[in-house]
C-alpha cells in the first residue's frame, strides 16, 4: 500500500436532514400560499354576508316604521281594535294575532336562503293615548333548520 487512504463518500445523515428540511419548508410555504388564497375568499364572503345583513336590517327598520304608522292610524281612528287588524292585513309581510289585551305582530326579512331577521312586537289593544304604543319583544336573526337527507341515515340497531 502506498500510504494514501481513499474515502468513499455516501449520502450521510446530514445530507438526509438537509433534504428533509428543504421538502418540509417547501410544503409549509405551499400551504401558507394556499391558506392566503382561502383567507381572501373568506374575507369576500364575510363582506357579502355583512352587506346582506345590513340590507335586511335596514328593511326591517323600514317595516317597523310602517307598522308604527298602522298603529298610529288605528289609534287616531278611535276604533283601534277594529281598524288595526285590517291595516296590518294590508301589509303583505306582517302577521297579527290577538293575545289577551295585546296584539302580537310579527314579520320576517330574509337575509339569504338560510337566515332572516325576525321582528315581533306587542301592541296594546286599548291604547290610552291617540298615538298607540308597542314594545319590541324579539328582534333577532333566525336560522332555518337544515334539511336532513333521509338517504344519509342508516337504520342500524344501536343496541340496548
Amino acid at each position: 500500500m502506498n500510504g494514501k487512504i481513499k474515502t468513499v463518500s455516501a449520502p450521510g445523515f446530514l445530507t438526509l436532514i438537509a433534504v428533509f428540511l428543504i421538502i418540509t419548508l417547501a410544503s409549509v410555504g405551499a400551504a401558507a400560499l394556499s391558506a392566503t388564497g382561502r383567507g381572501d375568499r373568506l374575507t369576500e364572503k364575510s363582506a357579502e354576508r355583512l352587506e346582506k345583513y345590513q340590507t335586511a336590517k335596514n328593511l326591517s327598520a323600514q317595516r317597523l316604521s310602517e307598522i308604527d304608522g298602522c298603529i298610529a292610524a288605528a289609534a287616531d281612528s278611535g276604533l283601534f281594535d277594529m281598524n288595526f287588524e285590517a291595516l296590518i292585513e294590508e301589509l303583505d309581510y306582517a302577521s297579527c294575532r290577538r293575545e289577551g289585551d295585546n296584539y302580537i305582530v310579527s314579520c320576517s326579512v330574509p337575509i339569504d336562503e338560510r337566515a332572516s331577521v325576525y321582528l315581533e312586537l306587542s301592541v296594546d289593544a286599548y291604547p290610552k293615548d291617540r298615538r298607540g304604543s308597542f314594545e319590541i319583544i324579539r328582534n333577532a336573526v333566525v336560522y332555518a333548520p337544515e334539511e336532513e337527507d333521509e338517504e344519509e341515515h342508516l337504520n342500524v340497531w344501536q343496541g340496548f
